[in-house]
């Protein structure tokens, strides 16, 4: 990843790296899920209600005296990146991985409503958060700089944020992995989680209370084409929480 002086997006994506993108007006062009998420207060209301119910199913779950933790992803999730496909939009093309690891690196990502009070209550409980990102490994930094660069109040010791590696890639050809989160939800039940900041504390075993994501890949051993949403109705909005994501997913 290419470091400026200027890291905004604008910079960045302009004509000094190898992509470039003319910042016209792109209003009329956004694709309807795109325009809903950013703009409607239906999206808005629901997704607070959402954060809202993890909250109220916090206070009902039968929660250890400690070593607990709320397994959350990052992407729509804790992280807002609809601006992203924004400026893809101006720029006449979609998702890349040249562009989107110069967006992850420009840290530029907004909050998704309602998220900040739910992580902020299972502090408060006593609780941890383990962001298991499908955002590569190697960018863990920025992305900790991003979620400590809109509020949330991660670290060491309550937060601990696990990128995807190889090792995550490769571990669906082995049956006993459904999608490549479940390592990484191991490796945090089990304390052998390769955290992006160590400390000693995580290396002990945990208890997975809640799962929390915009995808149904963030439910344990669960992938699209497995899912029965009949069987997992009982569970949602207690120990599974998914938000709305209309713009990309698994499906």
């Amino acid at each position: 990843v290419f470091k400026f002086e200027d890291m905004t997006v604008e910079n960045m994506l302009s004509d000094h790296c190898a992509v470039s993108v003319d910042l016209q007006p792109v209003e009329s062009f956004l694709s309807p899920g795109l325009t809903w998420l950013q703009t409607s207060k239906e999206f808005e209301l629901m997704t607070l209600g959402i954060y809202k119910r993890a909250e109220m199913s916090l206070d009902t779950l039968d929660l250890p005296e400690n070593n607990w933790v709320v397994v959350m992803d990052v992407d729509e999730t804790v992280l807002d990146n609809s601006n992203y496909e924004k400026l893809m939009i101006a720029k006449g093309t979609s998702y890349a991985s040249d562009t989107w690891d110069m967006w992850v690196a420009s840290e530029q990502a907004t909050l998704v409503p309602g998220v900040k009070s739910f992580i902020d209550k299972v502090f408060a409980k006593g609780g941890k958060v383990a962001f298991i990102t499908n955002r590569e490994k190697v960018d863990d930094d920025h992305t900790w700089n991003n979620l400590t660069a809109v509020g949330i109040s991660v670290t060491p010791e309550n937060s601990c944020l696990m990128g995807r590696g190889d090792i995550d890639v490769k571990s669906v050809e082995k049956p006993e992995y459904i999608n490549d989160k479940d390592l990484r939800r191991q490796q945090i039940r089990q304390g052998t989680a390769d955290c992006y900041a160590v400390v000693p504390s995580w290396q002990a075993e945990h208890t997975i209370v809640m799962q929390v994501g915009d995808n149904i890949k963030d439910i344990e051993g669960i992938t699209q084409e497995g899912a029965v949403p009949s069987e997992l109705l009982p569970r949602l909005d207690k120990d599974i929480i998914l938000l709305l994501n209309p713009t990309y997913g698994s499906w």
